[in-house]
């Protein structure tokens, strides 16, 4: 597949623990739909780290009609509120999203900042500093709910002890 921007190879890569497409020239990112939250939500680089990121990459908006590097049909625009305030491109039929350079670093720093992003903070602190006894019991009772079905339990494993780390 070529990159929808610049029609340079786009490459597959790993991000944030996350497999994605990425051009190695616009330093934009090619990722389904249904992954965009996931890896937003990922912490394995620090705050400085993503701003370093989005001032490195970072590109202009596409502003023109871009099409899908997978099925070659036009991607609609899709305006993501602040703090992020960008457009993100995404193809009607194949679920995939395009993110020009430096906006799926912006993506991660708006999550961080937000309500959920420091509530989720705080909660992966307080489990980091668990002592190993307490955090083995909590694990062992984590792991006693249900893990694939929207439950509690998958939500408090993905936020806590970083569930997102063995999407596929």
């Amino acid at each position: 597949m070529n990159c929808p921007v610049c029609s340079s190879p786009l490459h597959r890569i790993l991000y944030e623990g996350f497999p994605v497409f990425r051009c190695m020239k616009c330093h934009g990112h090619l990722l389904a739909e249904s992954r965009v939250e996931a890896a937003q939500r990922v912490r394995r680089e620090t705050v400085e780290q993503l701003k370093q990121e989005v001032v490195d990459e970072a590109r202009p908006d596409t502003q023109e009609t871009i099409r899908c590097p997978r099925c070659h049909r036009k991607m609609t625009k899709r305006f993501v509120q602040e703090p992020a305030a960008l457009n993100i491109d995404i193809c009607p039929d194949c679920r995939l999203v395009w993110l020009d350079g430096g906006e799926l670093a912006r993506l991660q720093l708006s999550y961080e900042i937000s309500p959920a992003g420091q509530d989720a903070a705080e909660h992966r602190r307080r489990i980091e500093a668990m002592t190993p006894e307490a955090k083995a019991e909590f694990e062992r009772n984590l792991s006693k709910l249900k893990a694939d079905d929207g439950s509690l339990g998958a939500l408090l494993r993905e936020a806590l002890i970083g569930g997102g780390q063995h999407w596929s």
